[in-house]
């Protein structure tokens, strides 16, 4: 991954907010670098004029080696598809979303609205905006906002569907599999992540009633409310899983960044003890100790995803309960914990916000903790609870991992 000094993320800040987010981090750097004696003159010129004085203002408290309180934030690359291609294997949705080429800023919606022209041709013309619009709900098995903007039955509708399976083959079977597991008439639909947390979507049905208010001359009103009521059909556990991994991968980003208060090198040194008792003889066959670290090696043994939420169950006794491969991934984990202090991450949604000296561990963390999901078989585990039953789900590609720990625009 390349990286980059705080005060070229000043720079890359500027940039972004002036609107030129969609170029390469140098040629963002170069940009801002160019006009830097004049910046301040280009504020009412920006696509986001507050963000840009706001940045600009960083920058001089810099350059004047005054503490600026300023923090860079990173955005996911269209987060849903990309989750959905990390999941599933699939390098072309994830090339789509920048986890692939190292040296493009991909862009999934101006993809799809290229692809679309090609299969339109010159007698029509799509916007961006018209197709990230359709493109942001239709993954989450949503019709109708395509159709309000490309008509029902019209040729700009097929082109839509046929660029974006093309673009992202892996999040449209995927979103057919999860719209399987819905279960008829059940009340409600559960399911666990790896970090200890429990998804529970209530089935909620709209219902309406006549109400006659007698203090009001008998006027009657409609009263719409819901109610806990299972439907033989649904749509929304494509939406509702794949924002619990969006939650899983934000939660896992704040533990491995803001470590403070965790005695990480001695979880290191129990796990490297661990280690090397077991590189002189096999691992004791041993009845695991009651705990909470049992219950996140229950987790890890279903899903093949470790989590940083284990750490502060662990001691140097538990640490032996562990299996091999859960030893060497926390320890490579930890090995990196170690590197930098803890600092706050500002989360929205999957935009990341941090000190500008330390977006770096920022970006690394997110493709680290996506490549780790892409070697994981959490989606099998997933589809597992939802259907009640072993269930599996052939990835498209088994070395998505590879391209993503090289990528570089993951988040940009």
């Amino acid at each position: 991954m390349k990286t980059y000094t705080g005060f070229q993320y000043l720079l890359i800040d500027a940039a972004n907010a002036f609107g030129y987010d969609k170029m390469l981090f140098e040629a963002r750097i170069q940009w801002a670098r160019e006009r830097l004696e004049v910046l301040e003159d280009l504020a009412m010129d920006a696509e986001t004029p507050a963000l840009f004085i706001k940045a600009v203002s960083a920058i001089r408290k810099a350059q004047a080696k005054q503490p600026t309180g300023h923090l860079v934030a990173m955005d996911a690359c269209c987060s849903g598809i990309q989750i959905m291609s990390t999941l599933t294997g699939c390098i072309d949705g994830a090339r789509a979303t920048g986890l692939v080429d190292p040296d493009v800023r991909a862009d999934a919606y101006s993809e799809q609205t290229s692809r679309m022209q090609g299969i339109l041709g010159t007698h029509f013309t799509v916007s961006r905006k018209d197709a990230k619009d359709a493109l942001m709900t239709s993954f989450y098995a949503s019709k109708k906002k395509p159709k309000e903007i490309f008509g029902e039955a019209t040729p700009e509708l097929a082109a839509f569907y046929q660029a974006g399976q093309a673009m992202a083959p892996g999040a449209f079977e995927l979103l057919q599999d999860l719209l399987d597991s819905w279960q008829p008439f059940a009340l409600a639909h559960e399911w666990k992540l790896p970090d200890g947390y429990d998804a529970r979507v209530k089935v909620m049905e709209q219902q309406e009633c006549r109400i006659e208010v007698d203090e009001l001359d008998h006027a009657t009103f409609t009263y719409l409310y819901y109610e806990n009521q299972g439907t033989e059909k649904g749509l929304s556990n494509v939406a509702n899983v794949i924002h619990s991994v969006d939650a899983f991968i934000l939660r896992e980003m704040i533990r491995r960044c803001n470590h403070g208060g965790l005695n990480l090198q001695a979880y290191s040194d129990w796990i490297e003890a661990a280690l090397l008792e077991r590189s002189f003889s096999e691992p004791e066959v041993r009845t695991p100790l009651i705990g909470e670290h049992q219950y996140f090696l229950e987790q890890y043994t279903r899903s093949g995803m470790h989590t940083a939420a284990i750490l502060p169950w662990l001691n140097a006794a538990n640490v032996h309960d562990l299996p091999t491969e859960l030893l060497h991934a926390l320890k490579s984990m930890l090995n990196t914990m170690v590197r930098y202090k803890a600092f706050p991450l500002i989360t929205i949604h999957d935009s990341f916000a941090a000190h500008a000296n330390n977006v770096n561990w920022v970006r690394h963390w997110y493709k680290e903790i996506l490549a780790e999901l892409a070697d994981s078989h959490l989606l099998d585990d997933l589809l597992s609870q939802l259907h009640g039953m072993p269930g599996h789900f052939t990835k498209l590609s088994n070395n998505l991992s590879t391209y993503i720990r090289n990528s570089n625009y993951s988040l940009s």
